[in-house]
């Protein structure tokens, strides 16, 4: 056997599935999916054929022309990361069909009862695939070496309302008996209460890209390709809508960027604040985190991030987690491009600077393995979910941003979108970039050293850090602190968020308590309606032994379960400068477990073990 992928079962000599046909059944009650899975190949198959799972029951595999049972087989013991290999036996066929069921623990799907939603009243589900937990969903290639198409059949308890990363293909109706096949009986498909939503994707996406929600949701048009869909109620739906007014500008920025938009449509749903992530890509349905509405459209920074994958990700896919950069690291350029059309220069010099500090907290972070510090590093044996970081999105920019330092903005806008339209739809390696860099670029690998970007650990020395007169300023600013210097109002008087988040994060890990409290004094930064400030403050305030402000903290990490709010407020608890912080960090999470999504779940309990 030759993995096609260090994170995937799937056997580089097997037939790619090309297209998969779901019936899901939603049991609410038991927090499980009563499903099938018509897997279709290229052409007829015969020998093995090894799809990823994780907690699935498989019920049984057939095919679908004759009815016949395809024998199968799992191995004895299961991969804690990687889940366990379904093993097919095909015989000169071309298709198979999967009857299966998840479990309450997959780590795709996070399960809220009523009273941890916003009605209180439904129960509401929503998936989060990337990186490697599609498999927990159904049987599956699931590697972003592999793309495929999908239709589903979604069958629900009314009066709750589903939507996907794909387009509707009909009107919500009534089950009809024996649609669901061997899925689930006619007596559960068609009881009473019931309704069926139909979607389907149409264009081949990695199986990280399958998303869908279910809950009561409503939803609104703000632009003529974009609707708002929310599960928080009326009032969080309304600041949605005013946060992300300006999505279409977004896309037409990008067009005019990096060519035609694919998609079709560009849909935004805002989840509860347990969605561990700031947004999700998912192709004509991006997940956002309710922590990205602000009030002052900063938020859409992370739409446009979520937006440039419609190009770099989605488009084009790193063909294996390996080479995420080639996601990551052309989305945060791209993402910056497009704010700068549309916010203007200084909001994206501000988002790079951002980032430069956060790709030397990275450096510090894995000063013991520096490994993960490069582009391409090897994760063999490795959860992605364990290493990620902001490597590949900041070091990569800066690749990027470097080679058009070198040859000019104008040929690398030409050369971006020969690149897009060479290999859209497509999953590629660093490699292949690479050679089409070379020959498109003639020279270039004598004019940057591009074995010591990609292969090489640390910051090259040709990576730059961002210039701008407000970058400057804040800056000199936070180096003035450690002198005891707390900025003047008349200073900051125009700072956002945004000029908030870069002071702080640039400030010493660890200064006085005095200090820290008379900044929060003067600025009740603590309090910020800004996740992105407040975090960074209470991290400070944390690290500096402020106890005083153990209890935002703890409401904080209850409030929300994006990771990279839990991320640091946990680390800097375990940091602490005795056992009481460790105690509180163990005591929170124990509280607030249930609340986080099961990715969050495995992050925390990954901090808290390296500590305990």
């Amino acid at each position: 056997m030759a993995r096609l992928d260090p994170h995937s079962y799937t056997d580089s000599s097997h037939p790619l599935a090309k297209h998969v046909a779901l019936t899901l059944y939603f049991d609410f009650a038991a927090n499980t999916i009563h499903g099938s899975a018509l897997l279709t190949l290229p052409s007829a198959h015969t020998g093995h054929l090894l799809l990823d799972t994780r907690s699935l029951l498989v019920h049984s595999v057939i095919d679908p022309v004759s009815g016949a049972p395809i024998p199968f087989s799992f191995p004895s013991s299961d991969d804690p990361v990687f889940g366990r290999p379904l093993s097919l036996s095909l015989s000169a066929q071309s298709a198979a069909l999967i009857v299966f069921c998840t479990s309450p623990s997959s780590s795709a799907l996070q399960w809220l009862s009523p009273a941890q939603t916003a009605s209180k009243a439904y129960p509401f589900v929503y998936t989060q695939c990337q990186s490697i937990h599609a498999r927990s969903i159904f049987p599956c290639q699931d590697t972003p070496a592999a793309r495929l198409t999908f239709s589903a059949r979604l069958n629900l308890p009314s009066p709750l309302t589903a939507v996907m990363a794909a387009a509707r293909a009909a009107d919500t109706r009534d089950p009809i008996a024996g649609e669901a096949g061997p899925a689930c009986s006619d007596a559960l498909w068609c009881s009473p209460g019931r309704a069926v939503e139909e979607f389907v994707m149409d264009r081949p996406i990695p199986t990280y890209l399958f998303a869908f929600a279910a809950g009561c949701i409503a939803s609104r048009d703000v632009g003529p390709r974009t609707r708002v869909h929310a599960e928080g109620g009326l009032v969080l739906l309304d600041a949605a809508a005013r946060e992300f007014a300006g999505a279409e500008d977004m896309i037409r920025a990008g067009e005019a960027l990096f060519g035609p938009y694919e998609w079709g449509r560009f849909d935004l749903l805002v989840l509860p604040p347990s969605f561990p992530y700031g947004g999700m890509e998912n192709p004509m349905m991006v997940f956002l985190t309710p922590t990205v509405i602000k009030g002052d459209a900063s938020g859409a920074q992370v739409v446009a991030h979520e937006l440039a994958h419609s190009w770099t990700g989605n488009l084009i896919t790193n063909k294996t987690n390996e080479h995420f950069w080639l996601n990551e690291g052309f989305t945060t350029y791209a993402e910056r491009r497009i704010v700068e059309v549309v916010q203007g220069e200084e909001r994206a010099v501000l988002n790079t600077g951002i980032g430069w500090k956060g790709l030397n907290e990275e450096m510090e972070r894995f000063a013991d393995n520096m490994e993960f510090t490069k582009l391409k590093p090897n994760l063999e044996g490795i959860d992605p979910d364990e290493v990620y970081s902001q490597v590949p999105y900041e070091k990569g920019f800066q690749f990027l941003w470097r080679i058009e330092r070198q040859i000019g903005r104008l040929a690398f806008d030409v050369f971006v979108k020969k690149y897009i339209a060479t290999f859209k739809f497509q999953s590629i390696d660093t490699e292949t970039f690479l050679e089409f860099l070379k020959v498109n670029v003639p020279g270039i690998e004598n004019q940057i050293d591009l074995k010591l970007w990609v292969e090489g650990t640390g910051i090259p020395p040709d990576a730059m850090e961002p210039v701008s007169t407000i970058y400057s300023k804040i800056v000199s600013l936070a180096n003035e602190f450690k002198q005891g210097k707390i900025p003047k109002e008349e200073e900051v008087a125009d700072w956002s968020g945004q000029e908030w988040e870069l002071y702080i994060e640039n400030l010493p890990k660890s200064v006085e308590a005095s200090q820290v409290a008379s900044l929060d004094a003067r600025y009740q930064l603590a309090e910020s309606r800004d996740y992105e400030v407040k975090v960074a403050f209470l991290q400070l305030a944390v690290s500096s032994g402020c106890k005083e402000y153990h209890g935002e903290v703890e409401s904080t990490l209850k409030q929300v379960g994006r990771m990279k709010y839990l991320r640091p407020l946990y680390t800097a608890l375990v940091h602490g400068t005795g056992d009481e912080e460790k105690m509180l960090a163990r005591r929170i999470f124990a509280e607030a477990r249930d609340s986080y999504h099961p990715i969050a779940q495995g992050v925390v309990q990954s901090i808290l073990a390296k500590h305990s």
